[in-house]
Protein backbone atom coordinates (compact mmCIF):
# COMPACT_ATOMS: atom_id res chain seq x y z
CA UNK A 1 0.00 0.00 0.00
CA UNK A 2 2.66 2.03 0.85
CA UNK A 3 4.48 1.55 -2.58
CA UNK A 4 1.31 2.64 -4.20
CA UNK A 5 0.89 5.81 -2.29
CA UNK A 6 4.32 6.92 -3.47
CA UNK A 7 4.32 5.52 -6.94
CA UNK A 8 1.09 7.87 -6.91
CA UNK A 9 2.57 11.06 -5.41
CA UNK A 10 5.69 10.37 -7.59
CA UNK A 11 3.62 10.43 -10.86
CA UNK A 12 1.33 13.31 -9.13
CA UNK A 13 4.35 15.46 -9.11
CA UNK A 14 5.86 14.68 -12.10
CA UNK A 15 2.74 15.76 -13.64
CA UNK A 16 2.94 19.27 -11.94
CA UNK A 17 6.65 19.67 -13.14
CA UNK A 18 5.67 18.71 -16.73
CA UNK A 19 2.70 21.11 -17.02
CA UNK A 20 4.09 23.95 -14.98
CA UNK A 21 7.29 23.50 -17.40
CA UNK A 22 5.17 23.23 -20.61
CA UNK A 23 3.08 25.99 -19.42
CA UNK A 24 5.95 28.24 -18.61
CA UNK A 25 7.51 27.76 -22.16
CA UNK A 26 4.26 28.11 -23.95
CA UNK A 27 3.90 31.43 -22.46
CA UNK A 28 7.24 32.86 -22.75
CA UNK A 29 7.21 31.68 -26.64
CA UNK A 30 3.87 33.74 -26.72
CA UNK A 31 4.89 36.14 -25.47
CA UNK A 32 7.97 36.72 -27.23
CA UNK A 33 5.85 36.58 -30.38
CA UNK A 34 3.87 39.15 -29.28
CA UNK A 35 5.91 42.05 -26.98
CA UNK A 36 9.58 40.45 -27.24
CA UNK A 37 11.99 42.47 -25.19
CA UNK A 38 9.86 45.29 -24.56
CA UNK A 39 8.84 43.45 -21.74
CA UNK A 40 11.53 42.73 -19.61
CA UNK A 41 10.70 39.56 -18.02
CA UNK A 42 10.44 38.26 -21.72
CA UNK A 43 14.54 39.73 -22.35
CA UNK A 44 15.46 38.09 -19.76
CA UNK A 45 14.43 34.96 -20.30
CA UNK A 46 15.63 35.21 -23.80
CA UNK A 47 19.36 35.44 -22.01
CA UNK A 48 18.85 31.64 -20.46
CA UNK A 49 17.89 30.23 -24.33
CA UNK A 50 18.92 27.55 -25.06
CA UNK A 51 19.02 26.20 -21.40
CA UNK A 52 15.60 26.88 -20.63
CA UNK A 53 14.66 24.54 -23.56
CA UNK A 54 16.74 21.94 -22.99
CA UNK A 55 14.22 20.53 -20.16
CA UNK A 56 11.79 20.06 -22.82
CA UNK A 57 14.07 16.27 -23.92
CA UNK A 58 12.70 15.11 -20.58
CA UNK A 59 9.29 15.46 -21.11
CA UNK A 60 8.50 12.11 -23.30
CA UNK A 61 10.51 10.32 -21.13
CA UNK A 62 8.01 11.67 -18.15
CA UNK A 63 5.12 11.05 -20.29
CA UNK A 64 6.03 7.35 -21.33
CA UNK A 65 7.26 6.21 -18.06
CA UNK A 66 5.68 8.10 -14.71
CA UNK A 67 2.54 10.29 -16.22
CA UNK A 68 1.37 7.67 -18.65
CA UNK A 69 -0.77 9.96 -20.78
CA UNK A 70 -0.62 9.38 -24.01
CA UNK A 71 -1.74 12.64 -25.61
CA UNK A 72 1.17 14.76 -23.41
CA UNK A 73 3.64 12.21 -24.91
CA UNK A 74 2.67 12.88 -28.08
CA UNK A 75 2.83 16.60 -27.59
CA UNK A 76 5.81 16.57 -25.78
CA UNK A 77 7.79 14.08 -28.84
CA UNK A 78 7.22 16.39 -31.07
CA UNK A 79 7.74 19.89 -28.99
CA UNK A 80 11.87 17.38 -28.97
CA UNK A 81 11.80 17.34 -32.43
CA UNK A 82 10.84 21.06 -32.85
CA UNK A 83 13.78 21.47 -30.61
CA UNK A 84 16.54 19.33 -32.52
CA UNK A 85 15.61 21.02 -35.62
CA UNK A 86 15.72 24.66 -33.91
CA UNK A 87 19.16 23.59 -32.68
CA UNK A 88 20.24 22.38 -35.47
CA UNK A 89 19.30 24.91 -38.33
CA UNK A 90 20.42 27.68 -35.60
CA UNK A 91 23.35 26.78 -34.45
CA UNK A 92 24.93 23.58 -36.12
CA UNK A 93 24.10 23.96 -39.58
CA UNK A 94 27.79 26.60 -40.67
CA UNK A 95 27.49 27.98 -43.95
CA UNK A 96 30.91 29.47 -44.49
CA UNK A 97 31.48 31.78 -47.53
CA UNK A 98 32.48 29.72 -50.58
CA UNK A 99 34.37 33.03 -51.73
CA UNK A 100 37.90 32.63 -52.63
CA UNK A 101 40.23 35.34 -53.13
CA UNK A 102 42.51 38.09 -51.36
CA UNK A 103 42.16 39.80 -49.04
CA UNK A 104 41.45 37.72 -46.09
CA UNK A 105 42.69 38.43 -43.47
CA UNK A 106 42.33 37.11 -39.40
CA UNK A 107 40.36 39.11 -36.56
CA UNK A 108 40.22 38.31 -32.68
CA UNK A 109 38.24 39.90 -30.32
CA UNK A 110 38.76 39.99 -26.32
CA UNK A 111 37.58 41.36 -23.46
CA UNK A 112 40.95 41.49 -21.14
CA UNK A 113 38.69 41.71 -18.09
CA UNK A 114 40.85 44.85 -16.60
CA UNK A 115 43.90 43.00 -15.28
CA UNK A 116 42.67 39.49 -15.14
CA UNK A 117 44.69 38.86 -18.94
CA UNK A 118 47.75 39.10 -18.24
CA UNK A 119 50.29 40.59 -20.79
CA UNK A 120 51.92 37.09 -20.99
CA UNK A 121 48.97 35.56 -21.87
CA UNK A 122 47.59 38.10 -24.24
CA UNK A 123 50.79 38.29 -25.71
CA UNK A 124 50.95 34.32 -25.90
CA UNK A 125 47.60 34.05 -27.60
CA UNK A 126 48.16 36.62 -30.21
CA UNK A 127 51.56 34.86 -31.16
CA UNK A 128 49.66 31.75 -31.49
CA UNK A 129 46.63 33.07 -33.44
CA UNK A 130 48.47 35.67 -35.27
CA UNK A 131 45.62 37.72 -36.36
CA UNK A 132 45.54 40.33 -38.32
CA UNK A 133 43.45 42.94 -36.58
CA UNK A 134 42.90 42.77 -32.45
CA UNK A 135 40.31 44.31 -31.17
CA UNK A 136 40.60 44.79 -26.98
CA UNK A 137 38.30 46.09 -24.10
CA UNK A 138 38.85 47.03 -20.50
CA UNK A 139 42.68 46.82 -21.13
CA UNK A 140 44.73 48.98 -18.14
CA UNK A 141 47.81 50.27 -18.74
CA UNK A 142 50.01 47.20 -18.33
CA UNK A 143 48.79 45.71 -21.43
CA UNK A 144 50.13 48.90 -23.06
CA UNK A 145 53.35 49.26 -21.30
CA UNK A 146 54.50 45.48 -21.71
CA UNK A 147 52.33 43.39 -24.27
CA UNK A 148 51.56 46.05 -26.61
CA UNK A 149 55.49 46.84 -26.59
CA UNK A 150 56.16 43.47 -27.08
CA UNK A 151 54.12 43.19 -29.73
CA UNK A 152 55.10 46.86 -32.00
CA UNK A 153 57.46 44.58 -34.70
CA UNK A 154 54.64 42.07 -36.05
CA UNK A 155 51.56 44.93 -35.27
CA UNK A 156 53.53 48.63 -36.05
CA UNK A 157 49.88 50.44 -35.71
CA UNK A 158 48.35 50.72 -33.00
CA UNK A 159 45.47 53.04 -31.62
CA UNK A 160 44.09 53.96 -27.92
CA UNK A 161 44.56 53.80 -24.46
CA UNK A 162 43.08 51.97 -21.55
CA UNK A 163 40.05 50.76 -21.25
CA UNK A 164 40.28 49.73 -25.06
CA UNK A 165 42.75 49.59 -28.10
CA UNK A 166 43.43 48.27 -31.48
CA UNK A 167 46.08 46.44 -32.74
CA UNK A 168 46.73 46.25 -36.72
CA UNK A 169 49.16 44.66 -39.14
CA UNK A 170 48.00 47.01 -41.79
CA UNK A 171 48.34 50.96 -41.38
CA UNK A 172 45.68 52.65 -39.38
CA UNK A 173 44.45 55.71 -41.85
CA UNK A 174 42.50 57.45 -39.03
CA UNK A 175 40.73 56.92 -35.62
CA UNK A 176 38.49 58.46 -33.17
CA UNK A 177 36.80 57.79 -29.80
CA UNK A 178 33.07 57.66 -30.20
CA UNK A 179 30.35 57.20 -27.17
CA UNK A 180 27.61 55.27 -28.14
CA UNK A 181 24.34 57.22 -27.24
CA UNK A 182 26.26 59.22 -25.30
CA UNK A 183 26.67 56.47 -22.70
CA UNK A 184 30.21 56.36 -20.35
CA UNK A 185 31.62 53.56 -22.38
CA UNK A 186 34.45 53.84 -24.81
CA UNK A 187 34.34 52.92 -28.62
CA UNK A 188 36.54 53.41 -31.71
CA UNK A 189 35.97 53.89 -35.20
CA UNK A 190 39.00 53.98 -37.34
CA UNK A 191 40.20 53.38 -41.39
CA UNK A 192 42.61 50.74 -41.89
CA UNK A 193 43.93 50.44 -45.20
CA UNK A 194 43.97 47.01 -46.37
CA UNK A 195 45.64 46.08 -49.72
CA UNK A 196 44.80 49.54 -50.89
CA UNK A 197 41.42 48.70 -49.59
CA UNK A 198 39.87 51.30 -47.14
CA UNK A 199 37.83 49.07 -44.28
CA UNK A 200 36.34 50.38 -41.54
CA UNK A 201 36.89 49.20 -38.22
CA UNK A 202 34.79 49.46 -34.83
CA UNK A 203 36.02 48.28 -31.98
CA UNK A 204 32.68 48.19 -29.49
CA UNK A 205 32.37 47.51 -25.70
CA UNK A 206 28.14 48.19 -24.93
CA UNK A 207 26.72 49.41 -21.61
CA UNK A 208 25.76 45.85 -19.59
CA UNK A 209 22.46 45.06 -18.41
CA UNK A 210 21.86 43.97 -15.16
CA UNK A 211 19.35 43.31 -12.24
CA UNK A 212 18.61 46.24 -10.46
CA UNK A 213 16.35 47.24 -7.88
CA UNK A 214 12.87 48.92 -9.32
CA UNK A 215 10.44 50.95 -7.32
CA UNK A 216 6.77 50.46 -8.26
CA UNK A 217 5.11 51.69 -5.67
CA UNK A 218 6.13 54.29 -3.03
CA UNK A 219 6.50 50.76 -0.28
CA UNK A 220 7.34 48.41 -2.78
CA UNK A 221 10.51 47.73 -4.90
CA UNK A 222 11.41 44.78 -7.02
CA UNK A 223 14.26 43.29 -8.91
CA UNK A 224 13.79 44.64 -12.46
CA UNK A 225 16.27 43.35 -15.60
CA UNK A 226 17.23 46.79 -17.12
CA UNK A 227 18.91 47.20 -20.57
CA UNK A 228 17.70 50.49 -21.82
CA UNK A 229 21.17 51.66 -22.29
CA UNK A 230 22.20 48.72 -24.35
CA UNK A 231 19.29 49.13 -26.54
CA UNK A 232 20.34 53.13 -27.26
CA UNK A 233 23.18 52.29 -27.83
CA UNK A 234 23.06 49.28 -30.65
CA UNK A 235 20.34 51.55 -31.88
CA UNK A 236 22.49 54.42 -32.56
CA UNK A 237 25.21 51.73 -33.55
CA UNK A 238 22.83 50.20 -36.47
CA UNK A 239 22.15 53.98 -37.60
CA UNK A 240 26.34 54.71 -38.13
CA UNK A 241 26.77 51.76 -39.78
CA UNK A 242 23.47 52.06 -42.38
CA UNK A 243 26.02 55.36 -43.34
CA UNK A 244 28.47 53.75 -43.87
CA UNK A 245 30.00 53.12 -47.49
CA UNK A 246 32.97 51.28 -47.13
CA UNK A 247 33.28 47.33 -46.26
CA UNK A 248 32.97 47.59 -42.39
CA UNK A 249 33.96 45.24 -39.43
CA UNK A 250 32.81 45.68 -35.82
CA UNK A 251 33.77 43.45 -33.10
CA UNK A 252 33.86 43.72 -29.05
CA UNK A 253 31.60 42.96 -26.27
CA UNK A 254 28.27 43.60 -26.86
CA UNK A 255 27.03 42.55 -23.90
CA UNK A 256 23.60 40.76 -25.53
CA UNK A 257 22.83 37.07 -26.74
CA UNK A 258 21.60 35.79 -29.61
CA UNK A 259 17.93 35.77 -28.74
CA UNK A 260 17.47 39.52 -27.92
CA UNK A 261 15.90 41.51 -29.48
CA UNK A 262 18.90 44.08 -29.77
CA UNK A 263 21.06 41.23 -31.42
CA UNK A 264 18.07 40.84 -34.36
CA UNK A 265 18.49 45.01 -35.09
CA UNK A 266 22.42 44.68 -35.38
CA UNK A 267 21.80 41.21 -37.68
CA UNK A 268 19.80 43.52 -40.12
CA UNK A 269 22.47 45.57 -41.20
CA UNK A 270 25.61 43.17 -40.37
CA UNK A 271 26.29 39.38 -39.94
CA UNK A 272 27.69 37.60 -37.55
CA UNK A 273 30.90 35.75 -38.23
CA UNK A 274 30.54 32.77 -35.48
CA UNK A 275 26.80 32.44 -36.77
CA UNK A 276 27.87 32.21 -39.96
CA UNK A 277 31.15 30.38 -40.20
CA UNK A 278 31.16 28.70 -36.19
CA UNK A 279 29.32 25.34 -34.97
CA UNK A 280 27.90 25.00 -31.78
CA UNK A 281 26.77 28.13 -29.61
CA UNK A 282 29.95 29.52 -28.83
CA UNK A 283 29.21 30.20 -25.22
CA UNK A 284 31.95 32.46 -24.19
CA UNK A 285 31.18 34.16 -20.71
CA UNK A 286 31.18 33.95 -17.67
CA UNK A 287 34.36 31.61 -17.91
CA UNK A 288 35.97 32.08 -14.20
CA UNK A 289 33.63 34.31 -12.74
CA UNK A 290 34.66 35.13 -8.90
CA UNK A 291 31.33 34.06 -7.37
CA UNK A 292 30.65 35.48 -3.32
CA UNK A 293 27.65 34.36 -1.60
CA UNK A 294 25.97 34.55 1.28
CA UNK A 295 28.49 36.91 2.61
CA UNK A 296 31.42 35.57 2.30
CA UNK A 297 30.74 32.33 3.26
CA UNK A 298 30.88 30.68 -0.06
CA UNK A 299 33.86 31.45 -3.00
CA UNK A 300 34.05 30.32 -5.85
CA UNK A 301 35.19 30.74 -9.33
CA UNK A 302 32.47 29.96 -11.96
CA UNK A 303 34.47 28.42 -14.86
CA UNK A 304 30.79 26.90 -17.11
CA UNK A 305 30.25 29.12 -20.07
CA UNK A 306 26.72 29.80 -20.51
CA UNK A 307 26.30 32.56 -23.12
CA UNK A 308 28.03 34.12 -25.72
CA UNK A 309 28.13 38.12 -25.74
CA UNK A 310 31.33 38.70 -27.71
CA UNK A 311 31.07 39.19 -31.30
CA UNK A 312 32.56 39.49 -34.63
CA UNK A 313 30.47 40.85 -36.89
CA UNK A 314 30.84 42.43 -40.63
CA UNK A 315 29.13 43.82 -43.79
CA UNK A 316 27.64 42.43 -46.70
CA UNK A 317 30.95 43.35 -48.39
CA UNK A 318 32.69 40.72 -46.40
CA UNK A 319 32.22 36.54 -46.36
CA UNK A 320 33.39 34.46 -43.23
CA UNK A 321 35.49 31.42 -43.87
CA UNK A 322 35.51 30.12 -40.33
CA UNK A 323 34.45 31.50 -37.00
CA UNK A 324 35.69 30.03 -33.52
CA UNK A 325 35.60 30.33 -29.46
CA UNK A 326 39.79 30.90 -28.53
CA UNK A 327 41.44 29.66 -25.17
CA UNK A 328 41.24 31.51 -22.08
CA UNK A 329 43.51 34.03 -21.02
CA UNK A 330 42.25 34.27 -17.62
CA UNK A 331 39.23 37.29 -18.35
CA UNK A 332 35.81 35.98 -17.78
CA UNK A 333 35.22 36.68 -21.47
CA UNK A 334 36.76 33.93 -23.78
CA UNK A 335 38.14 35.11 -26.91
CA UNK A 336 36.47 35.43 -30.49
CA UNK A 337 38.53 34.45 -33.65
CA UNK A 338 37.40 34.91 -37.05
CA UNK A 339 38.63 34.83 -40.54
CA UNK A 340 37.08 37.03 -43.32
CA UNK A 341 37.49 37.15 -47.19
CA UNK A 342 36.83 40.65 -49.22
CA UNK A 343 34.47 39.84 -51.84
CA UNK A 344 35.78 41.50 -55.25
Amino acid sequence: MAIIKLSRLLQLAAEILAYAYSALIAGYLILRLIFWDRLWPVALAGTLVPWIFFPIFLLPILAFFIIKKRWFAIVSSVACLWLLGWLHLTYFSPQPSPMSGEPSIKVLSLNCGWYKTSSENLAELIQQEQPDIILLQEIVLKHTQRAFVWLKASYPYQFGQPPSAILSKYPIQSSEIIHLAGHREVQHRSVIQINRQDVVVYNISITSPWIRPHKVLPFLTVPAYEYAERSAEIKDLVGRLQQETLPVIAAGDFNMTDQSQDYHNLSAVMRDAFRTAGVGFGFNWPNGFNLTLLRDNFKGEFKFTLVRIDYIWYSRHWGSRSAKVLPATGSEHLPMGAELILSK
